[in-house]
């Protein structure tokens, strides 16, 4: 049964962002260069909030905390990537299929975002779904009917597709910080980042019941509403590429 758990387990937490990999990213080359960019800026956030956690022994046991100056780094870092973007986004153009698409930049923000997705989602389970294979069951406190191992990988799914509509919202909004759209959205990517992540904490609450089930409902409202405000951007730059489209 344990094996069962582990490719069900699996397919559920990495299934989404694997078919958006072999179906899409995969095929082009300057996408995959771009991912693995992104996945190393992803992965130095992780580590410095690694480093943080290790110096801070009086926090170690406040996951709150953690949580706080996590989300924080990866915030500051994903700001830092489209400063490099923006330099390098000229370049990008030149060699993209088609040079001249105001797509090209909402296709950048996509992909850098499948990099953050799949190194949080990696960094973040994979130790936990190794345990699956183990012959223990643990069983999620707030939802005792359910494994941990089942919850979390349902979690990392949704925070995978989080992940790709927050780059592709945050770099929307850095483009036109200024205004008062573009601040809008920059501050809705790190306030739903902040609250999905407390969100989670509910998972292993012993005195909410069903707490896992509040988290998941709250995460995909996030999603929801993210996956709108990506779909409205993408409408409008859809129409300012094809004006006289009805």
């Amino acid at each position: 049964m344990s094996l069962y758990t582990f490719f069900g387990c699996l397919l559920v937490a990495y299934g989404p962002i694997l078919s958006i990999f072999f179906l899409y990213i995969g095929q082009n080359a300057q996408y995959v260069l771009l991912m693995v960019s992104s996945a190393f800026f992803c992965l130095i956030a992780l580590l410095i909030s690694s480093v943080i956690w290790y110096f801070a022994k009086a926090a170690q046991l406040i996951h709150s905390a953690s949580i706080a100056y996590s989300i924080a780094v990866q915030e500051i870092f994903r700001w830092l990537f489209f400063l490099l973007l923006r330099r390098s986004e000229a370049g990008l153009n030149v060699v993209s299929a088609n040079p001249h698409s105001p797509l090209n930049q909402s296709i950048f923000s996509f992909v850098t975002g499948f990099g953050y997705a799949l190194t949080t989602a990696l960094v973040s389970y994979i130790s936990l779904l190794v345990e699956s294979i183990g012959p223990g069951v643990m069983m999620c406190p707030s939802c005792p009917q359910a494994t941990t191992f089942f919850i979390s990988a349902a979690t990392t799914s949704i925070f995978s597709l989080l992940h790709i509509t927050w780059m592709m919202i945050a770099f929307e909004g850095f483009s036109s910080v200024r205004k008062p759209a573009g601040a809008a959205r920059v501050a809705w990517v790190i306030v739903s980042h902040f609250g999905a992540s407390y969100a989670t904490l509910l998972n292993s609450s012993e005195t909410i019941r069903y707490g896992c089930v509040y988290a998941i409902i709250i995460c995909i409202g996030i999603l929801s509403f993210s996956t709108a405000l990506v779909a409205y951007s993408l409408k409008s730059r859809y129409q300012l590429a094809h004006p006289h489209s009805s």
